[in-house]
């Protein structure tokens, strides 16, 4: 940074200069005078100097010939900058020393500025010319003495003419001091009023209610103010015999309302020093002192609502410091009232504008244009931290006197700021969302589409690059496919992205979306390692924010989005709801185009399915018909075929009764309405007459359809005459086989029970219970004759224990009971190898078990048990309990219905216990005999 020296006696002038250069780049150093000047060169050299010539103690020629004599500060350019010496033989007296510029003050910011960069430019990187002919000792205070004698002579010429003005301003004194003062006044060594005499018709007499008197001193009289204390003070002045000016008093005035008199005295002697007294004049104030308190309260109230206002309120004076500060400027800027008042305006501005105003400021001072009085502006405003935030300023001029104060109402407006930047953005987004849309509603295609999303996201959405993938199913690979933006193939040349978490180029924010199936935004990149592989990228091209969506078919990802955005934070809810948006109305087009593909395929399909159908309708070996309004719509070739019609043409149109057996046509009409009414479709069979005369069977399934978008029915028919005579044998054969069947299962329980004639009719007894316990149930007949089938042989296994056992009318030992207990598995393996249409073996087996397990053979629970086993249980046990036993008599029914009540649950199936109860109960079931 380049280093200047100022050396300038006037503070004022010194702090403008610093301040203009050090906005401008510089480091600055400043002296009062010469010898300042050196001590601070010799301790750190500048690169330049810029003196005064008038200074005290060493000016500017004497310091430049020192400067010139210093072996180590004389290859520095010096520069003239004086107001005073002004002479064109000054500026030769300085070069004769060795100044390589002499400026004449005041010169413009940038005037000044350009003739400092062209000394820099001129003597960079070597030592500023020495003086062509050295001056020694005599001729430089001979010009010294000429510089100083054309000074002395230019301030005698002044002195002279001001001597003139003061004699005139001395004679104006004269003739205003009567007219400005109300009334003169004398008093004598000790303070008594001694003469008293009116420059005005106002005076003390008049303004009082109760004046000073002649002889009186003024603190004898009682007055308003000041207090004791402002007297004495004021006496202890008198008593030094020391002059005074301003002295206030108030007293209760003439009108009765408090008046104010100010007066000024000078001591006076006689001509040998003696002190005499005092000679003065007084002035009625009292309209001054309410002004003066008006403006007060004016000024008070100005304070409480500067301090109220969100807005803050600075005033500068016309040297541009800082003498107004209200709370909001504090909190705004972060700066107490302290640290601001007396400092530069500059303190405010960030540093490449500060130039700007102190230009601004010099044109104020010099009378010229004034920009931004009386203006609303936008500008830059700098806090305590450094950091710089947007402001808006209206800014007024004004006068006290002769000072001139500015005063700035500045709004911190980075809210409004961000959010009209907020609005634009959406703008822009909502502009894009318009067009992709546009887009969707005129492409045909994906191929179409995608580049139109990435165009219009940059052109209009204000994004500064965008790209559309598609994702390899096979892979897992994102090929892109669409891109549009700045330096768009540069960025995404050669870039591999994968969707799989487990590669490297999988785990940014392409791969996450997809994976999540939800949008990932990134408000800014900073050093974040998922993002190492594009981070050098995206800093090059300038890109600070991204958002990344994934696009959606039938609700899986199969693409992505990705958008680029130049600021950090782009992507605010409301920017993100409008993107989410767009990704959603592109999946809406994802699915169309899927619809569509697949409509043009299922319409190819359809075309050739309907080929093939017809191709098989015609060739089927079953009659197709369609009936519509009781007539043929239409029939196959098939159809005619069965009813000897030489085509199918001779039925279309015809009555569909006309073919039907006079005694059917009302069971075939009957069928007719039921399809055409409640049920969708029936099968049934029917006696039909054929072209011949010749009666056959025809079997049809009729269905409820549509024909011509009005009702119809269409069917099979199937001549069945052979069929249905093949069934009829077979029911009479199945007819044969059941009957021989049931005897056999009877022969089996007749042998039973011959060995245990005490359980005569218990296994027969046992299948009814069971078959009416599965109808309470819900089983259909077939299922209820398997329980029955079940019923009569389960207890066939007892065939294998002895006889006396079975018989035996006292308690079994526990071998014979384990025989007994063994019956079950003997069941079981009598009937396993049969093949029933019913689980009876496995009922055999299970008839003993119990809910809770206690049961035997397997001890099963719950679910485990058949169901069919579950009822068997219940009707065993109730056949069992209500039957006479060698070893105790049977019990009535209810008791019996009692124990299956209590072991509901546990012992039994709750449901199928509650089904027996409610069948003997509430229905009156009897027991079988």
């Amino acid at each position: 940074m380049t280093h200047v020296l100022i050396v300038e006696d006037h503070e004022e002038n010194r702090n403008l200069l610093k301040m203009l250069l050090e906005a401008n780049g510089y480091r600055v150093t400043a002296a009062g005078d010469g010898l300042e000047a050196l001590a601070a060169a010799r301790r750190d050299p500048p690169d330049a100097v810029v003196s005064d010539a008038l200074m005290p103690r060493m000016d500017g020629f004497a310091l430049c010939r020192a400067w010139m004599q210093d072996a180590a500060l004389k290859a520095i350019p010096f520069i003239f900058y004086s107001a005073t010496y002004v002479h064109p033989e000054d500026e030769q007296f300085a070069a004769a020393l060795g100044a390589v510029r002499y400026l004449i003050k005041p010169l413009e910011a940038e005037v000044f500025l350009t003739e400092l960069r062209a000394v820099l430019r001129q003597w960079a990187g070597h030592a500023a010319p020495a003086p062509a002919a050295p001056l020694d000792e005599l001729a430089f205070h001979a010009l010294h003495e000429s510089a100083l004698a054309r000074k002395v002579e230019d301030k005698m010429a002044q002195l002279e003419a001001a001597n003139r003005k003061l004699e005139g301003s001395e004679a104006r004194f004269r003739s205003l001091t009567g007219m400005s003062s109300d009334f003169y006044w004398e008093s004598d060594v000790e303070h008594r009023l001694t003469q008293r005499g009116l420059a005005t018709r106002t005076g003390e007499r008049t303004v009082f209610h109760r004046p000073t008197n002649l002889g009186e001193r003024r603190w004898d009289v009682p007055g308003l103010s000041p207090d004791e204390a402002g007297w004495q003070a004021h006496r202890a002045v008198l008593d030094a015999q020391q002059p005074f000016r301003d002295f206030e008093f108030s007293r209760l005035g003439a009108d009765g309302i408090e008046r104010y008199l100010s007066i000024s005295g000078d001591p006076v002697f006689d001509a040998a020093g003696a002190f005499m007294g005092y000679r003065g004049v007084g002035t009625d104030i009292t309209e001054r002192k309410r002004a003066a308190n008006e403006l007060r309260a004016r000024e008070l109230r100005y304070q409480a609502v500067a301090n109220s206002v969100s807005e803050a309120f600075v005033t500068s004076d016309v040297a541009g410091r800082i003498v107004g500060w209200n709370a909001s400027a504090g909190r705004i800027f972060g700066y107490a009232e302290a640290e601001v008042i007396g400092q530069p305006l500059t303190l405010l501005i960030p540093q490449r504008f500060q130039g700007r105003h102190l230009d601004g400021m010099k044109r104020v001072q010099s009378g010229g244009e004034r920009r931004v009085i009386g203006r609303t502006v936008e500008l830059a405003g700098r806090r305590k931290d450094a950091s710089e935030f947007p402001l808006e300023l209206s800014l007024a001029e004004w006068s006290v006197g002769e000072g001139r104060f500015f005063t700035g109402i500045i709004r911190d407006i980075t809210e409004r700021k961000a959010a009209e930047e907020k609005i634009q953005r959406l703008t822009k987004l909502y502009a894009a969302l318009s067009q992709c849309n546009q887009a969707i509603v005129r492409c045909a295609g994906e191929e179409q589409l995608f580049p139109q999303i990435c165009r219009v996201a940059v052109q209009l959405g204000g994004m500064k690059m965008a790209w559309i993938g598609r994702i390899d199913p096979d892979t897992r690979v994102v090929r892109i496919v669409a891109r549009f933006g700045d330096h768009a193939d540069e960025y995404l040349q050669g870039i591999e992205i994968s969707v799989d978490a487990d590669h490297p180029r999988g785990r940014g924010p392409t791969g996450t979306a997809v994976r999540e199936n939800e949008p990932v935004w990134r408000q800014e990149f900073g050093n974040q390692p998922l993002l190492a592989p594009w981070q050098e990228r995206r800093a090059r091209f300038g890109f600070g924010a991204s958002a990344t969506l994934p696009l959606r078919r039938n609700g899986v990802p199969v693409g992505v989005l990705t958008l680029y955005a130049g600021e950090v934070g782009a992507f605010d809810e409301a920017a993100r709801n409008l993107l989410i948006e767009m990704a959603a109305d592109i999946g809406f087009a994802l699915d169309n185009f899927a619809r569509e593909a697949a409509r043009e395929r299922a319409e190819i399909d359809l075309r050739a399915a309907e080929e093939q159908f017809r191709g098989l309708v015609e060739q089927s070996i079953a009659g197709i018909y369609l009936i519509q309004d009781g007539t043929f719509a239409y029939v196959n070739p098939r159809f005619a075929e069965i009813f000897c019609y030489a085509s199918a043409d001779e039925l279309i149109g015809r009555e569909s009764l006309s073919l039907v057996a006079e005694k059917d046509r009302g069971v075939v009409l009957a069928a007719r309405r039921r399809v055409e009414g409640k049920v969708q479709s029936m099968s049934y069979g029917f006696t039909a007459v054929r072209k011949d005369g010749a009666e056959i069977e025809v079997g049809v399934h009729s269905t409820r359809a549509t024909h011509k978008g009005r009702p119809a029915v269409i069917g099979l028919a199937q001549d069945i005459s052979e069929k249905k005579s093949a069934e009829e044998r077979i029911q009479r054969y199945v007819a044969q086989i059941e009957s021989a069947f049931m005897s056999t299962v009877r022969v089996v329980t007749s042998l039973g029970e011959m060995r245990d004639p005490y359980t005569a009719g218990h296994q027969r007894r046992v299948g009814e219970i069971a078959a009416a316990i599965g109808a309470e149930f819900g089983f259909d007949e077939r299922r209820q004759e398997g329980l029955r089938i079940a019923g009569y042989l389960h207890d066939v296994g007892k065939l294998r224990i002895p006889s006396e056992i079975l018989s035996k009318p006292g308690k079994l030992s526990p071998i014979e009971l384990q025989l007994v207990q063994g019956h079950t598995q003997a069941s079981f393996d009598v009937l396993k190898d049969i093949q029933f249409p019913w689980p009876v073996a496995e009922v055999a087996l299970q008839h003993h078990e119990s809910m809770d397990g206690s049961g035997y053979p397997q001890g099963l629970k719950g679910d485990a048990i058949l169901i069919e086993a579950r009822i068997m249980v219940v009707a065993n046990k109730i056949d069992a309990l209500c039957s006479h036993r060698p070893y105790r008599p049977g019990m009535e029914i209810d008791k019996a219905l009692a124990e299956i009540e209590r072991g509901r649950g546990s012992t039994y199936d709750a449901e199928v216990a509650d089904a027996c109860l409610r069948l003997f109960r509430d229905k009156g079931h009897q027991l079988p005999v």
